[in-house]
C-alpha cells in the first residue's frame, strides 16, 4: 500500500509559539472575562472572579497545544487572530 501524500507539519515553531503564547493567552483572558460576566448574576460575588481567573489556564493550555498541531505557522496566527476577534466581539456584545 502506498503512503498517502499528507501535508507535513512544518517546523516553523517561532510563529507557532507566538500564536500559542500571546494570541492563545489573549483569547483565554477574553474567555475568562466572558465567564466572569456570565456567571456574575448567577454565582456569589466572591466566587465569580475566581471562576473567571481559573478559566484562563483551562483554555490557554489547549490553545497552546493546538498551535503546534496546525500545519503552518502563519495559519495558526491567522486562526488565533480570528478567534481573538470573535471573542472580543462576544465580550463587547455582552458588556453592551
Amino acid at each position: 500500500m502506498k503512503a498517502q501524500n499528507k501535508q507535513k507539519i512544518q517546523p516553523d515553531w517561532w510563529t507557532k509559539t507566538f500564536a500559542g503564547l500571546f494570541l492563545g493567552f489573549s483569547f483565554a483572558a477574553m474567555m475568562g472575562s466572558i465567564v466572569f460576566l456570565l456567571s456574575l448574576p448567577h454565582v456569589d460575588r466572591m466566587l465569580s472572579p475566581q471562576l473567571g481567573m481559573w478559566t484562563i489556564p483551562w483554555v490557554w493550555m489547549p490553545m497552546f497545544f493546538l498551535a503546534y498541531i496546525i500545519p503552518k505557522g502563519w495559519q495558526s496566527v491567522l486562526i488565533f487572530s480570528v478567534a481573538n476577534v470573535i471573542a472580543f466581539l462576544c465580550l463587547f456584545l455582552i458588556r453592551a
